[in-house]
């Protein structure tokens, strides 16, 4: 079962990661590989903060450290859905729509999970960077 959710994810067209409640990567799908050029080898294990992605916003503010719709998540359990720009592995911006939800044991919670696609540069242009 765990072969099939696993090749469910991987083949689905967005990417997906979880983190821990310490922000780490614990998981990264190929969809995020295809997305970002990271592979799962080169992210997990990291704190997403130190990952490479750096977030901005669409008015050119750093996300990753003080403002990131993960770490709001895994604070206050809400979900969230935002569009930001990551960087990818070639240090190019891409407008991504990105989606958090918690994850929880009881009510504990475990981290948060990220969806998150592709969006198209005409609509969402790269902001400059503050």
């Amino acid at each position: 079962m765990v072969d099939l959710l696993r090749k469910m994810v991987d083949e689905a067209p967005f990417g997906m990661y979880v983190l821990d409640g310490e922000r780490k990567i614990i998981f990264w799908s190929q969809g995020a590989e295809h997305i970002t050029g990271y592979s799962s080898e080169e992210m997990l294990g990291k704190h997403c903060f130190n990952g490479g992605l750096d977030h901005i916003d669409s008015t050119g503010l750093h996300l990753c450290h003080d403002f990131c719709p993960m770490m709001s998540t895994i604070f206050d359990g809400q979900s969230r859905e935002q569009p930001v720009f990551l960087k990818n592995k070639a240090g190019k911006r891409v407008p991504v729509l990105v989606h958090t939800e918690p994850l929880f044991s009881g009510d504990k919670s475990l981290g948060a999970i990220e969806y998150f696609r592709v969006l198209p540069v005409s609509e969402y242009p790269i902001p400059k960077e503050r």
